[in-house]
Parts: C-alpha cells; sequence; structure tokens
C-alpha cells in the first residue's frame, strides 16, 4: 500500500489547516480550547497539543472556513472525532460529558490499582 494511502487510513480525508490560517484561528480563540477551556499559553505543554477542529466535520462534508474551525486541545479533538453537531455549543456539551465519563472510569481504576497495591505491600 503506498504511503500516501496509509497515511489517509489512519489520520483520515481531514486536510491540514497551514500554519498561518491556525494561528489566526487560536488568536481569535485566545489560546484555548473550546471544549474544555486548556489554556494553550499557560504552559508549553498545553500549547503544544492546541489543534484545530471542525465543528461540523470535514469528514461529513463540513467547511474548511474559519467559522467552522476552533481551537481545540488534542484530546477534546479526539473524543469529538467525526461527529457531526449543529453548533459549538452541542459539541462542547458531547465533549464535556465524554470527559466526565472518562474521568469517571480514570478515578474508578486508579481507586482499584491504589487497594490493589496496598494489599501487595501487606
Amino acid at each position: 500500500m503506498p504511503l500516501k494511502k496509509i497515511h489517509r487510513f489512519f489520520s483520515g480525508n481531514v486536510p491540514r489547516v497551514p500554519r498561518e490560517e491556525a494561528m489566526k484561528i487560536f488568536k481569535r480563540d485566545h489560546y484555548k480550547c473550546q471544549y474544555c477551556g486548556l489554556d494553550g499559553l499557560e504552559s508549553f505543554e498545553n500549547w503544544m497539543i492546541m489543534t484545530i477542529d471542525h465543528i461540523h466535520a470535514y469528514a461529513k462534508g463540513g467547511s474548511l472556513k474559519a467559522d467552522n474551525q476552533v481551537t481545540a486541545c488534542q484530546p477534546c479533538n479526539t473524543i469529538k472525532g467525526t461527529r457531526d453537531f449543529s453548533s459549538l455549543a452541542d459539541a462542547r456539551k458531547y465533549v464535556q460529558e465524554k470527559r466526565a465519563e472518562w474521568h469517571q472510569v480514570y478515578q474508578e481504576q486508579l481507586q482499584a490499582m491504589r487497594g490493589a497495591k496496598s494489599a501487595q505491600a501487606s
């Protein structure tokens, strides 16, 4: 399989936003994830995970115009995926609900691991 097809298979059919355009979106959104509020200017690590997301998924016919693009951290962008939403508010609600679900799973697994660790120490 040619490399371009392999790349498209893993990354989907989303065009890369030119750096200049991405910077305009970041600036417009004050370098904050529009789903969870992570501040990209708070630290270098936060800045490194900022991406551009299409509210109406490009893979499902969404526009490449700036009004269909928002700043998103990679975790939120991954959670939203290629799901299509009618508005940023709907997408934000979905992402926040999923983050809350995943946080609960994380807490449960962390507690179980700590319990197993303390049982081994005894």
